[in-house]
């Protein structure tokens, strides 16, 4: 389901756990030659369930990094069918209604060093029930302390009070009184350069109520299911939300306001795709078989103001010579598919080739050729990935920094500085992002981070705040340059 890189054990390489439905999770240890060894007995984390995202942070800031895995719900059944593959129940969508079978509640693991892992959730009070596929860390009320926000395919999304890392309190409908009702994707950055970080989540459940024509894909959804499927309390936004931080704890929805409503959205990644200073945002789409064609949307920020639609413009659709479906599979009436529903509806003779359509599930943004601007990889759904290379580089000077942070380990700062918040400064403006390692739908990466430094002449300051406490600053600091911060003793 998922794949998450961090390096648990601060030797200085990046560790990996990986998430399955009913197989079991696996983690594997780095041995700092780019060889893995499958230390999922050591480690306690081989919980077997339907678990989809995990998420990477020091929630107690003993500079170790803990673990937080997202487990859906029951969905599938024990039996196997073609393929090796659990078959799914017939009222899988439904199964949020239904919380005593088939609630699976998510894990919060503690590092306790050496790549042992400890379940802590009942301990600190975290036992999340949602039907979650991902989460993401934050620090949503400035305190120092790294909070959790919870996402929910099917119900309200809940956020996690971090209290000094002892304990964990649920305060979602006082931040958040509505939230989406399908949430699939989040990302956290500062969309205006106000140095509060914002709140991007995509929701792909409430656009499958009714099926709309492109003209309404910038919509939010008019929901057709009913309270008894939804069994929202009127307390869901069907579509995307952008909650706009307002400091000290508050936010204010504004998706549609700013554009950022999109159709059949997974997950999100963000980056400064034309170095202009303000974060872009890649969406991932499109249902595949039996739907039609989605498209990706690639949103370009407007100086904090609105997202535009630049999929087309910057060609990132049409896809590679128009490709919007593939043979999905084949269907032999005479052989072993003479009670498939397809060949009854159709009433199919002979075998026929069945096509679907062609869909992103993920994605991540950064420098892969290493020339300066932002590049767009894929994971598609029974498919190729897409690499989508930018040009920029070629028809400017792009201004910019990339900084990578090395915390000192136990003690002090995770190694990866994951939960970090980095500033910088640059001809009387400011810009600010926290390192928290979410790359895109259900992964967890380690990319440095990318600043877009627009016109800017020279980078007066560097301010990294550090989850240890500390603060440093890094002045003379030349542009376009990979800047590597070491935590100061």
């Amino acid at each position: 389901m998922s794949a998450s890189f961090a390096d648990t054990d601060n030797d200085g390489d990046a560790d990996l756990f990986v998430t399955t439905v009913r197989g079991g999770n696996y983690f594997f240890e780095n041995d700092g030659t780019g060889k893995f060894s499958d230390a999922t007995s050591k480690s306690g984390l081989g919980y077997i369930g339907h678990s989809s995202g995990a998420v990477f942070f020091d929630y107690d800031k003993d500079g170790l990094l803990d673990l937080f895995l997202c487990n859906v719900g029951v969905y599938t059944t024990e039996k196997i069918g073609n393929g090796g593959y659990c078959i799914g129940l017939q009222d899988a969508f439904q199964g949020h209604l239904k919380p005593e079978e088939r609630n699976e509640i998510s894990k919060l693991y503690r590092n306790e060093g050496a790549n042992s892992f400890v379940d802590v959730s009942a301990k600190v009070g975290l036992l999340d029930e949602s039907w979650t596929g991902d989460a993401a860390p934050l620090d949503y009320n400035n305190d120092g302390w790294t909070d959790l926000y919870v996402l929910s395919m099917q119900g309200h999304d809940q956020l996690y009070k971090n209290v000094e890392g002892k304990a964990f309190e649920i305060v979602s409908r006082e931040v958040f009184p509505r939230t989406p009702w399908g949430a699939m994707g989040i990302q956290i950055f500062d969309f205006d350069n106000d140095g509060n970080q914002d709140i991007y989540i995509t929701d792909m459940h409430s656009d499958m109520s009714q099926s709309v024509g492109p003209n309404k894909e910038k919509l939010k959804s008019d929901m057709k299911w009913e309270e008894s499927i939804l069994n929202s309390g009127g307390k869901s936004i069907y579509g995307n939300a952008l909650f706009k931080a307002l400091g000290a704890g508050k936010y204010e929805e504004i998706s549609d306001k700013v554009g950022a409503e999109n159709y059949w959205p997974w997950g999100l990644s963000a980056g400064d795709l034309n170095a202009d200073g303000f974060v872009d945002v890649f969406i991932t789409a499109s249902m595949n078989f039996p739907f039609r064609y989605g498209i990706n949307s690639l949103l370009i920020n407007e100086s904090g103001k609105k997202f535009v639609d630049a999929e087309f413009i910057l060609g990132v659709e049409p896809r590679r010579n128009g490709r919007t479906a593939k043979p999905w599979f084949t269907l032999n009436p005479k052989g072993g598919d003479k009670d498939h529903s397809l060949v009854k509806e159709y009433n199919l003779s002979e075998p026929v080739e069945v096509w679907g359509a062609l869909g992103t599930r993920s994605s991540a943004i950064f420098d892969m050729d290493n020339d300066g601007d932002l590049d767009v990889i894929t994971n598609e759904f029974h498919d190729g990935p897409m690499v989508l290379t930018s040009n920029l580089s070629e028809k400017k000077n792009v201004k910019r920094l990339t900084v990578q942070l090395v915390g000192k380990g136990q003690g002090a700062s995770n190694r990866d500085g994951l939960g970090a918040v980095v500033t910088v400064q640059v001809d009387g403006k400011k810009y600010t992002k926290v390192n928290d390692g979410v790359s895109g739908y259900l992964s967890h990466s380690l990319i440095p981070l990318y600043f877009g430094l627009s016109d800017a002449n020279s980078v007066d300051l560097v301010t990294v705040k550090w989850p240890s406490g500390k603060l440093q600053e890094i002045r003379e600091v030349d542009m376009n340059l990979s800047l590597k911060i070491v935590e100061a003793e």
